[in-house]
């Protein structure tokens, strides 16, 4: 008897959408035999029990870094466990490990300090949760290195995001040598960072680059034939029979490398959406109409999300052009953005900046493709000036969704443009 629900698709494609979200852990890592073995490796002294060594992991986002230190830990522990299991109390080897993921701790300027880092890590280590601010830093470490030395055995840290460790990287250079500094006794302490920002080795101190990146495993981007059979693989589980072709796969696959740089997870995102296009449309199997659907939400989503991401004057800017192209009145001059970025500016109560400082901005948002600009020249009368307006990938609705999302206290504030630009002297804008 079928069901009546409202919520109920007349055909059933996903079986299990679980298979696609990034907390999911693969049984096998596809189209990555020589990072992995390198990987395998770097982590052999821990199965040893010897001194773990520090690695550091670098490559473009989805090319498979956190999914490979995940499924190597998961069985890295298993087969510890195992040998744990043929030997006697005093020769077991304990291991423990712990990833923290640095972005979802970075406060709104993107980056995160030592302190920040070292108060996640003994959240991640005890029942009873520490405040993030109100600890002097010494107290905060004292903390850490008891949690630690009470676990003993052999201890791996696993920072993902390493990146938005800002300039304080202190803890970055004393964890992996807690031991020999004497701050545990009983632990062994392996730092393991990811990141994929290419700049960021180069941009550490050099005692810190010398101990972070003891070890260092580059992870390519993938070839569209790697993507598809990654891909496949994942759909043989995640999606019922009969429900897709080869050729979705393989247009999923180019999508991606087209448009991330041969991401994993960005082919798996577009079947994913694809495949609840096509439920949500009563289309089986997915056809290539659901592949670009699905390319359209994405991209849409990305720009918002990259909105959310830059720092309030930036959206503030973003949101002021906006406004100017909702009216009709871009490509507009920076004096007039400027003018309706500082009401924008006391709207938030933030103060704004000088117009030069503003225009500063304007540059990095034409620079990271929000913005476009136009160069104009009017001779000895007019001079040469700059215009803007939103860039071809950006709609006002992306940036009202952005602005919405931020919780920003401009959300919904209606301006008088014209009354503004009056006053500010454009009225001729």
């Amino acid at each position: 008897m079928g069901s009546n629900s409202i919520f109920e698709d007349d055909v059933e494609i996903i079986r299990d959408a679980d298979l696609f979200t990034e907390e999911h852990t693969p049984e096998e890592i596809l189209c990555r035999d020589e990072v992995m073995q390198n990987y395998v490796n770097a982590l052999k002294p821990v199965y040893k029990g010897r001194p773990p060594r520090n690695a550091f992991l670098y490559g473009d986002t989805g090319v498979g870094k956190t999914a490979a230190t995940k499924y190597l830990l998961r069985e890295l522990e298993s087969d510890i466990r195992e040998r744990n299991a043929d030997r006697s109390p005093d020769e077991q080897r304990a291991f423990t490990h712990v990833r923290i993921n640095c972005q979802n701790i970075a406060p709104s300027d993107g980056t995160a300090s030592s302190y920040q880092v070292a108060i996640a890590l003994v959240n991640e280590f005890r029942d009873d949760q520490i405040a993030s601010t109100g600890y002097a830093s010494r107290e905060v470490y004292s903390m850490l290195y008891e949690e630690l030395d009470d676990i003993g055995g052999t201890v791996l840290i696993v920072l993902d995001e390493v990146d938005r460790v800002g300039e304080s990287d202190t803890l970055l250079y004393d964890l992996p040598r807690a031991r020999d500094i004497g701050y545990v006794e009983d632990t062994r302490i392996g730092l393991i960072g990811i990141s994929n920002d290419y700049t960021f080795r180069s941009n550490l101190s050099p005692k810190v680059r010398d101990t972070l990146c003891e070890t260092e495993i580059k992870f390519p981007a993938y070839s569209a034939d790697e993507l598809e059979e990654i891909i496949a693989a994942r759909a043989n589980n995640a999606l019922h029979d009969e429900t897709y072709d080869k050729e979705v796969l393989s247009l999923c696959a180019a999508l991606a490398m087209r448009n991330s740089s041969g991401s994993a997870r960005r082919a798996m995102d577009l079947l994913k959406q694809a495949a609840e296009h096509a439920e949500n449309a009563g289309n089986m199997p997915i056809a290539p109409s659901d592949v670009y659907a699905a390319k359209e939400e994405l991209d849409y989503g990305d720009m918002v999300e990259s909105i959310i991401d830059q720092d309030q004057h930036k959206q503030l800017i973003i949101d002021a052009v906006a406004r100017l192209e909702a009216d009709g009145r871009t490509p507009v001059r920076t004096k007039a953005i400027h003018a309706i970025y500082e009401q924008l500016a006391s709207a938030a109560g933030d103060d704004p900046l000088s117009q030069r400082g503003m225009y500063n901005h304007l540059t990095r948002l034409d620079m990271l493709g929000f913005l476009q600009s136009f160069q104009n020249n009017e001779g000895l009368r007019g001079g040469q000036y700059n215009t803007y307006e939103l860039s071809e990938a950006l709609t006002v609705r992306q940036v009202e969704d952005a602005i919405d999302s931020s919780e920003l206290p401009t959300a919904g504030v209606e301006l008088e443009l014209d009354s503004i630009l009056v006053r500010a002297g454009l009225s001729e804008e």
